[in-house]
């Protein structure tokens, strides 16, 4: 027993090891902004292919976790369109308790807001009579048996209710270069896909261009984040999660306050185990029912990308079909030829099957590559989505002066969105942080493009 619990520790020391120091590779990426400025060749075409790109990608998700009971599934994703779809515009009347004195009775969006939540409610409550009933199979080979409420019971009683995750707790950490390479080519892939990520959410929120320096800055917290998961021995790194971007685009909350409660909700569960291995007892279906709307959704936005951009165009058709469908089919012959690319050489291997096996990467090189290279005019490429063409505008008309005027209110509202609290602050006193690739500065760096 003693010498399992050895090989155990030294793996997972092993694990950490290797994954911290694939998850500085990605420190590295966004602290010295070359993320940030890899942005400057992306123009509508691309952030539309990868935004669709990241949807599909994850269909096996909610495949995996809705067949061990499909009728629960589509129940879920039925509630959440009733809710967020067709209820969305029912509005309830708040007491009196909760307005502010003399402010009216406006009524609150409490379906579309609260839609996924409902959902869930719904159907957990029918899983847990469905459970009693004997509906779901005792069975723990049966598919269905994923769909009852109890089938983590054990996991609930055996979870302390106290415990504090710390460095070192598991071993100092050790290294291993097979881990290593498999961790940093997890690592740069899921960099990609959080970008794509932040792409989805600032055309959720309807939050202008998203700037170099934010993306940096996203992807070095990532970074940093998951050296400090690998040092608590999670075995895993943190990352962007895509159905958050759905979330938000289904319930209209995209408020960073909400965000931040939600993560200090998510640190009070893993402190209090207990409270963490109740929200990880939800049945299955209920999970994939959730992903089935929430991809759905991430698709359409990919796809509504695409109207600023002329494709009655024979060029941008050409670029779009072949960014979308060359990727869709390298990762399906990939995924069905395991073992295939063999160049004598491990890594680069692992680096051939990284590029077609997702398929958002290929389709950001392959929209990059004939974006920038094929021949087309900005307007057709999208980039001059302006109502007003400033060409069209005598200097010194009202029309020119109105379209300055927009302009700078957007800018000053792109300015605050995108502001960190009190790092702008810093910025004014000390001219060193304005130097910084993921802060924003006075000089600011800007896309010249609508995403």
């Amino acid at each position: 027993m003693a010498n399992n619990h050895e090989l155990v520790y030294s793996r997972l020391n092993q694990l950490q090891g290797s994954l911290m120091l694939a998850s500085v590779v990605e420190v590295v990426l966004g602290g010295t902004g070359a993320i940030g400025m890899a942005l400057r060749f992306v123009g509508p075409i691309t952030s539309s292919v990868t935004i669709f790109l990241l949807g599909y990608s994850l269909y096996p998700i909610p495949i995996s976790y809705s067949k061990s009971y499909w009728p629960v599934a589509l129940t879920t994703s039925l509630v959440v369109i009733i809710c967020g779809v067709y209820l969305a515009h029912v509005r309830v009347s708040l007491p009196r308790c909760c307005r502010r004195r003399g402010a009216p009775a406006k009524g609150y969006s409490v379906c579309d807001v609260f839609a996924i939540l409902i959902s869930i409610v719904l159907t957990w409550v029918l899983c847990f009579v469905l459970t009693r009933a004997g509906v779901f199979p005792d069975d723990q080979t049966d598919p269905a048996y994923k769909a009852r409420t109890d089938t983590r019971t054990v996991l609930i009683e055996t979870t302390p209710w106290f415990f504090f995750p710390y460095p070192g707790q598991f071993g100092a950490p050790g290294f291993n270069m097979a881990l290593f390479i498999g961790f940093l080519s997890v690592v740069l892939s899921s960099a990609m896909e959080s970008v794509g990520d932040y792409f989805t959410i600032g055309k959720t929120c309807n939050a202008f261009p998203v700037p170099p320096h934010a993306v940096n800055r996203g992807v070095l917290i990532e970074g940093l984040m998951s050296v400090l998961s690998a040092s608590l021995g999670t075995g895993h790194a943190t990352t962007s999660y895509t159905t958050n971007a759905a979330v938000v685009a289904i319930t209209k909350v995209g408020s960073r306050y909400v965000l931040a409660l939600s993560g200090a909700m998510g640190m009070v569960l893993a402190v209090f185990g207990k409270l963490g291995a109740v929200m990880t007892s939800m049945p299955d279906p209920i999970i994939g029912g959730i992903t089935l709307v929430s991809l759905g959704i991430v698709l359409s936005l990919g796809i509504s990308g695409l109207r600023v951009v002329d494709m009655t165009s024979s060029r941008n058709i050409s670029v779009v079909g072949m960014s979308i469908f060359i990727p869709i089919i390298s990762s399906e012959w990939l995924n069905r030829n395991p073992g295939q690319i063999q160049t004598g050489h491990y890594e680069l291997d692992k680096v051939i099957e990284i590029i077609i096996g997702f398929p958002m990467i290929l389709g950001i090189i392959i929209a990059v590559t004939l974006d920038n290279t094929v021949k087309g005019t900005r307007k057709e490429r999208g980039f001059d989505n302006v109502q007003s063409n400033p060409a069209n505008v005598s200097p010194g008309s009202n029309t020119e002066t109105a379209i300055g005027a927009r302009r700078s209110r957007e800018e000053n509202k792109r300015r605050e969105l995108f502001a960190v609290p009190y790092i702008n602050r810093l910025c004014g006193t000390n001219r060193c942080f304005r130097c910084l690739p993921f802060v924003q500065s006075d000089i600011y760096s800007s896309i010249d493009h609508v995403i």
